[in-house]
């Protein structure tokens, strides 16, 4: 052969030594273990995989008849078993002749990089193993082909142009890969014969350039864009879990909350509804209802919407001629349906995290976990769009340039088909008037496609790759948050052990409201209860605002009247809507079965004994089945209702309320109903201190607007206490309090820093942030801005 050819050398044999330990492993970790490109790769050396794909069909003396196991994948099947590969001899010498020819002139791959491919892949088409032991080294093999050649030119007695007349072209690289194109500088020939594609491979044969430039190409190109795919996914993951992050260090910039500039960038950007003016209130009620988010939350929301759209038109990697794709159009279908599953995937995981309660993001990031529930829709939203555009497009493939057919009737197939008519089904099921109406229907239904989603892709995965890919990933990533937030439950209820509630009507309040007393037990915030004797299903659990008769302690020591009482509170919104962290202020039913039931019973808990109360008002679901319960009570024994409890908590949906307000000189908390059970705790830790840590005066003030006189009246110890402390109680009963003449009164007056606090219901929330919006950008007084609500 003329010209000079770059040969594969022995090197040092303590590698070959190595190849032959790792020979003896039983497991497969030649790829390596992770995400393609992330600690696993698929096609390297590429130029000993372009060998093997262009022999990969071809029949040996060794291969079964057809019909027979497949040995490979579904889209990639292989009839030859791995004990045939590493002892034909056929085989073992057009592999090595062709690695010695082309892998010197292409991407440069080590000596150390092509025996372990020949010890790891040249018994398998896809994921290396170490099992199968050749039964010729890459050096043997090579120099058994080289014989080979010299004997057959040296028969014909001349230097042939190769067999049947075929040319090759070889490109004069020092580094890189050869041309893509397939243009190249120099012809070299072989007396061997030429394997082509499926040829039955029986004695030892040349494989030509244009070939094997194909199959690297189609190798390179796949690979780099399963890559792609990758560093979209992961990028799109921690886009959604590190922003939060990003934007909450703005919090540890000293001075910044009391920076009348910084209440005013929060009144443009932050704290409006995104527009109008309703944002607990929901709107399109027409199309199911929905929540408009703040511009706060826009910015969020744009941003990983940005990130999900840039990443899944581009980039991607092109070149051609190659052995994968025919033309553009398949490789674009299939190549972006393949980046739209892997990335739906990672805005999946993000999402399960985001809607669990032991969220970490909460204690980092200190924000509310209804915006984290906001969020968790909006990711739901991307991880739908994702699944669909990935089944449209492969489908759109297969149709064109595939067997649809075939790939239909394949278990893979239908496993995908299952997840994604379970990610469809999510949205509709999902729907703000569903939740409303029906939560006890929307919560298990919501698990059960959530779960047959995660199931559907898994079995997707496994029958198509197994383990092969590192895809199936995701899946523990995502059912690792789901699990992970399932045991600290079940560790905090183990926590709390079981108790004793009893539950009771409030005095006064004609059936609107029960009250819950449960010894024993010191919560803030909110509880999650479960009353495993209420119904059937007794892993229900419900959230539940409270306030632990510790702050009542600490703050009205002076107050004898008062030492013993707790501070009650609400059940969280649950089914309905978005609503205040205490409770829910509606109109009550005209009738109720609790108009005849016992009314509080004066505190007999021991001195020094923790009590959390709570205050319910009577809706549907499991309070509905409290009262009938209650009203069963009252009618046979006129006592109290005692039931047993498992209490799980306590959390902060919210964000950490006090920590935001504790350098504000002045705090206003407007509420409406029971809502003033959110606040009262606030008010009370504070008036237990004289003054902030500055030494600066504190001073409070709390707007109440009431219905009825009931709830007044059971919290008169509480607001007692609230007037010993200094704090101006102004309680409005049966008529409407105007919020705008408060804020304006508080926000024009000017001074320190101003904490407003609101919880109420959904339209006196809103009316608070319009105009604290609206004041804000005055420039009066600096403001921190605290909506203490709870949503689903």
């Amino acid at each position: 052969m003329p010209g000079s050819r770059p040969r594969i050398t022995q090197p040092v044999t303590a590698w070959t030594v190595i190849a032959v330990l790792l020979a003896l492993l039983p497991t497969t970790l030649a790829d390596g273990i992770g995400l393609i490109g992330w600690g696993k790769h698929m096609y390297q050396p590429a130029c000993a995989f372009a060998c093997r794909s262009v022999v990969r069909a071809c029949p040996l003396l060794c291969t079964p008849e057809p019909g027979g196991k497949n040995y490979g994948t579904a889209h990639s099947p292989n009839w030859t078993p791995p004990e045939c590969f590493t002892t034909d001899r056929a085989f073992m010498q057009t592999m090595a002749l062709c690695i010695d020819n082309y892998c010197p002139i292409s991407d440069g791959p080590t000596w150390y990089a092509i025996e372990d491919y020949w010890a790891s892949h040249l018994a398998v088409t896809t994921v290396g193993s170490y099992q199968w032991v050749p039964s010729m080294s890459l050096r043997e093999a090579v120099d058994g082909a080289r014989a080979e050649e010299e004997a057959m030119r040296d028969a014909v007695g001349k230097n042939s142009t190769g067999h049947g007349g075929h040319g090759r072209l070889r490109a004069r690289q020092h580094h890189g890969a050869p041309s893509e194109s397939g243009n190249a500088t120099q012809r070299f020939t072989s007396a061997l014969p030429t394997i082509k594609a499926r040829a039955p491979l029986n004695v030892t044969s040349f494989i030509l350039w244009e070939d094997w430039q194909r199959a690297y190409n189609g190798a390179r190109l796949f690979e780099t864009n399963e890559v792609g795919h990758s560093n979209a996914t992961i990028a799109v993951l921690f886009t959604a879990l590190l922003v939060p992050v990003l934007f909450s260090m703005l919090r540890a910039i000293p001075g910044l909350a009391r920076s009348r500039t910084w209440t005013w960038i929060n009144c443009i950007v932050n704290h409006p509804a995104a527009f109008g003016t309703r944002h607990r209130e929901p709107v399109a009620a027409a199309a199911g209802g929905a929540m408009v988010p703040t511009r706060g939350q826009v910015l969020y929301i744009g941003l990983i919407s940005i990130v999900n759209f840039v990443l899944l038109v581009a980039p991607y990697y092109y070149v051609y001629p190659n052995s994968t794709y025919p033309i553009r159009r398949n490789q674009d279908l299939a190549t972006m349906g393949n980046r739209a599953g892997s990335m739906a995937m990672g805005n999946a995981a993000a999402l399960f995290l985001f809607s669990a309660r032991n969220n970490a993001l909460l204690w980092l990031t200190d924000w509310g976990h209804g915006t984290f529930l906001l969020l968790h829709r909006w990711l739901g939203a991307w991880t739908v769009l994702l699944t669909v555009v990935h089944s449209c497009l492969l489908l759109a493939a297969y149709v064109e340039y595939g067997d649809y057919a075939m790939e239909l009737a394949r278990l893979y197939w239908r496993w995908g088909v299952v997840g994604t008519v379970a990610a469809v089904a999510l949205g509709p099921a999902s729907v703000l008037a569903l939740r409303r109406a029906a939560y006890d229907l929307f919560l298990p239904l919501h698990q059960l496609l959530a779960v047959l989603f995660l199931v559907g892709y898994y079995h997707h995965i496994w029958y198509l790759y197994q383990y092969q890919w590192g895809y199936e990933i995701w899946v523990w990533v995502a059912v690792g948050f789901w699990a992970l937030d399932r045991v600290l439950r079940l560790v905090r209820m183990a926590v709390k052990g079981r108790r004793t509630a009893v539950i009771s009507a409030v005095e006064g309040s004609n059936g609107e409201y029960m009250r819950i007393d449960i010894d024993g037990v010191r919560s803030g915030g909110v509880v999650y209860l479960c009353f495993p004797t209420l119904r059937w299903m007794f892993w229900e659990n419900h959230p539940f605002s409270v306030i632990s008769s510790e702050a009542t302690e600490a703050a009205v020591a002076d107050e004898p009247e008062a030492t013993q009482t707790t501070i009650p509170s609400s059940e969280k919104a649950g089914p309905h809507a978005k609503k205040c962290a205490a409770g829910v202020v509606s109109i009550p039913s005209p009738s109720s079965p609790l108009q005849n039931a016992p009314v509080a019973p004066t505190s007999s808990k021991k001195p020094g004994q923790p009590r959390t109360t709570i205050i319910v008002r009577t809706r549907t679901g499991v309070t509905a089945r409290l009262a009938a319960r209650l009203a069963t009570a009252a009618s046979t024994t006129g006592t109290p209702l005692r039931l047993p409890v498992l209490i799980e908590g306590s959390y902060q949906y919210s964000g950490s309320a006090e920590r935001r307000l504790r350098s504000c000189t002045s705090v206003l908390c407007i509420a409406g109903g029971v809502g003033v059970t959110a606040v009262l705790p606030l008010l009370l830790r504070r008036g237990a201190c004289s003054a902030l840590p500055s030494g600066s005066p504190k001073r409070g003030r709390l707007v109440w607007a009431v219905r009825d006189g009931s709830l007044p009246a059971a919290l008169a110890p509480e607001l007692a206490a609230l007037q010993a402390a200094g704090v101006e109680v102004e309680t409005s009963v049966g008529k409407r309090v105007d919020l705008g003449a408060a804020l304006e009164q508080e926000v024009l007056a000017g001074g320190d820093l101003l904490g407003v606090v609101v919880c109420g219901p959904p339209g006196m929330a809103d009316e608070v942030r319009a105009k604290v919006t609206q004041l804000g950008r005055s420039g009066r007084r600096a403001v921190v801005f605290v909506d203490e609500a709870f949503s689903w």
